[in-house]
């Protein structure tokens, strides 16, 4: 799931658009929204979103100065804007869009997508050369490939490695540190104790519970709360 940050100086341009991504569009969360340019700033610095929207026109400050100050542009911008006039502007800018308000929903609908596949385009595939993980285990120092992480389990203080081929490995790492070690885009938290590779998901079973079937024939649960978006990242990963 894409993290993104909304900034417009007007609360109904941020509702509305909200609104629009979460009814009409799949594979976007809205992590943040601000309608004050400074604030906005600092959110991009602190949350590092893949997808920014940011109104031009704005009475402190417009989006064309709050570009400039960020030293955070890593990510895919999004101009909005109720004036045709900014475009040339915005495509100097080298903004992904630029979407006129009021914003039409197949227009956003296909500004998504475009950026969706273009960040996929960009994610390192988990192949060979993928660079191992490093983790400490009783008796010295494992070193795994990525691609061959089928799911993670928690264990208090420890985390289960569950490996292709049946091998299973206990490290000395909490399941949220492992967490920050792999790529999010292909391992998603779908339970508190529950780490999965997108990539090694066979099915989604509902039966007394949630659960998903993995590669090894496994079933970790889902949590209800993360069943959504567990099929938006999966429709993702596989478009």
């Amino acid at each position: 799931m894409l993290k993104a940050i909304i900034i417009d100086d007007e609360l109904i341009g941020i509702n509305t658009l909200k609104l629009l991504i979460e009814r009409h569009t799949e594979g976007l969360k809205i992590i943040a929204t601000c309608t004050e340019p400074e604030k906005g700033i600092e959110l991009i610095e602190d949350y590092k979103p893949d997808v920014v929207f940011l109104d031009i026109s704005m009475p402190s400050m417009d989006g064309f100065e709050v570009i400039k100050r960020l030293t955070n542009t890593n990510f895919h911008l999004v101009f909005t804007t109720a004036h045709s006039n900014y475009a040339i502007q915005a495509i100097k800018t080298k903004a992904q869009d630029y979407l006129l308000k009021p914003i039409n929903i197949e227009e956003l609908q296909k500004c998504v997508a475009v950026i969706i596949k273009d960040i996929q385009k960009e994610l390192p595939a988990l192949k060979e050369n993928t660079p191992l993980i490093e983790l400490p285990v009783r008796n010295g120092v494992l070193f795994i490939k990525p691609k061959d992480i089928i799911r993670l389990e928690a264990s208090g203080s420890y985390t289960t490695f569950y490996l292709d081929n049946h091998v299973k490995e206990v490290v000395s790492k909490n399941l949220k540190s492992c967490e920050n070690l792999l790529i999010p885009q292909y391992f998603y938290r779908c339970h508190d104790s529950h780490l999965i590779n997108l990539n090694k998901v066979i099915k989604l079973i509902s039966n007394d519970g949630l659960f998903v079937e993995m590669s090894d024939g496994s079933l970790p649960q889902i949590s209800r709360k993360n069943k959504e978006e567990l099929l938006v990242l999966l429709r993702t990963l596989n478009s």
